[in-house]
């Protein structure tokens, strides 16, 4: 019994240690509460997208898309995972949704020694969760429907594994998040 903690314990070592973990998936999805989850649990750095922004140029995504448009905040964001790749082994790095519409984004997310959590639900689920006012920008259930159809190839491609986040709660999607990175590391 105490040998089989012993190994979880040098397991946990192993992988805090390692590879980062990106999290992806559209708006609403949960990233940044199951991102905090797993960082707590593995005792590794949280880097949310919409918390780099805001502590970069004072100001949530949703400002960025009113004030400066849908196109820039988007430039924005695939410049701040780029970065956060280049700068932090072994984070939790949660992405905005927007990066897999850069094909170089997908590339290095699915070449590289990341581990990517591709996390999905229901549109209707998503606009539900997406609180008015928040950090996000408003969508509509259709909105969200649309672009997710769009990305739904990009997402796949670049992800390691897929979690419907639907009917789930944070902690068992960290759980089965946490037991998919432990199954695949190298």
């Amino acid at each position: 019994m105490f040998g089989r903690v012993r190994a979880a314990q040098g397991i946990l070592g192993r992988v805090s240690g390692l590879r980062t973990i990106v999290l992806i998936g559209p708006m609403g999805v949960g990233k940044s509460t199951v991102g905090r989850l797993v960082a707590d649990r593995l005792e590794r750095p949280l880097i949310d997208s919409d918390v780099v922004i805001w502590r970069s140029i004072g100001m949530s995504a949703a400002d960025v898309a009113e004030t400066a448009g849908v196109e820039r905040l988007h430039e924005i964001e695939a410049l701040v995972l780029e970065r956060s790749l280049e700068r932090s082994t072994g984070a939790v790095i949660t992405a905005a949704a927007s990066v897999v519409d850069d094909p170089g984004l997908v590339d290095r997310l699915r070449e590289g020694r990341e581990f990517v959590g591709l996390l999905t639900a229901r549109s209707e689920e998503c606009v539900r969760r997406a609180t008015p006012g928040g950090h996000r920008r408003t969508m509509t259930v259709e909105e969200h429907r649309e672009l997710y159809e769009r990305r739904i190839d990009s997402y796949r491609r670049a992800a390691d594994i897929e979690i419907d986040t639907t009917s789930l709660d944070a902690l068992e999607v960290a759980e089965l998040l946490i037991n998919a990175i432990w199954v695949s590391w190298p």
